[in-house]
């Protein structure tokens, strides 16, 4: 027992005196980090030891370039300076193309007319036909009126056709036309703004005249229907194409005047040897037959003053 309890003495000596020698091998130990002072609330937190105090906060998510990486720029680098880019010029959208409410609606129409049917009945009982005193031919009507809510356009016209000689006059240098003055109503209906569909209804006083020499021969009737069907085309706010065609009515009441008939004419396309109108100087034409007036063409029309 006494020798186990020596052995035991001896180890224990033995590790003090091997940790003693490390311990002043290893010199005296760091001192202790000094305590973090306490912040009042409210107030930043002091800056870390070795960080300057007005150093610039860094950005959260900056993380700074490593050193040689990246090398400077050369100041006296010949490298041509990239241009700045061309300035960008503002285009103001395109005012829309828009019919005015109100305006004063003038303008002309140029088209291609012909007739059909009956002025009369002579005293033979046979039927004057329109082309015994005229024949198809060209016209031009001019309108003046206002447009009223773009829609609506009351205005008044003035047809006049030149017209070729009928069958009556042929051989001679007789000359024929027909003029109708009267008053309309045209409605627009659809897109007003571009294109749209284009409607008229007018009345006047239809006159056909036939010239040879010194003398002139008239018959006279107030048409009252004459139907145009067509198109408004907008090319700008005040201008305005129409393609359109007509078609109107009639029965010829009052002659005015007198005219004598070619031989030629009489022989060649009547059976008859008459050689005048059977009305004539003012008479009523009591035997009047209806006759029917077609035309188509185009009228262009400015909206003057238009708002």
């Amino acid at each position: 027992m006494r020798l186990m309890h020596r052995l035991e003495i001896g180890v224990f000596l033995t590790l003090a005196l091997t940790s003693r020698v490390a311990w002043a091998q290893q010199g005296p130990l760091p001192p202790l980090p000094a305590p973090t002072p306490q912040t009042a609330p409210g107030q930043p937190a002091p800056a870390p030891a070795g960080v300057p105090q007005n150093a610039p906060a860094t950005p959260p998510g900056y993380y700074p370039q490593p050193p040689g990486l990246y090398p400077p720029p050369d100041p006296y680098s010949q490298a041509p300076i990239p241009a700045a880019p061309p300035a960008v010029q503002y285009a103001p959208p395109p005012v829309p193309v828009h019919a005015p409410r109100y305006s004063l609606y003038a303008g002309a129409s140029l088209r291609y007319i012909g007739f059909g049917g009956y002025f009369y009945e002579n005293e033979f009982g046979q039927a004057e036909t329109t082309g015994n005193f005229v024949q198809n031919g060209p016209a031009i009507e001019l309108n003046v009126g206002a447009r009223l809510g773009k829609r609506y356009i009351p205005y008044l016209l003035w047809e006049h056709g030149f017209m070729k000689q009928g069958h009556r006059f042929e051989g001679t240098d007789a000359s024929a036309s027909s003029d109708l003055l009267g008053i309309g109503f045209r409605y627009i209906a659809g897109d007003v703004d571009r294109a749209a569909f284009l409607s008229e209804l007018s009345i006047g006083i239809r006159t056909i005249t036939v010239k040879n020499g010194g003398e002139t021969y008239k018959m006279s009737t107030w048409e009252l229907f004459r139907l145009g069907l067509g198109a408004e085309i907008r090319l700008s706010k005040l201008f305005t194409i129409s393609p359109m065609g007509h078609i109107s009515s009639g029965v010829m009441n009052d002659s005015d005047g007198n005219i004598t008939f070619s031989q030629q004419g009489s022989q060649d396309h009547t059976s008859d040897a008459t050689r005048h109108p059977t009305f004539v100087n003012g008479q009523n034409i009591q035997s009047g037959r209806g006759y029917v007036v077609v035309g188509i063409g185009c009228g262009a029309h400015f909206d003057f003053f238009g708002k």
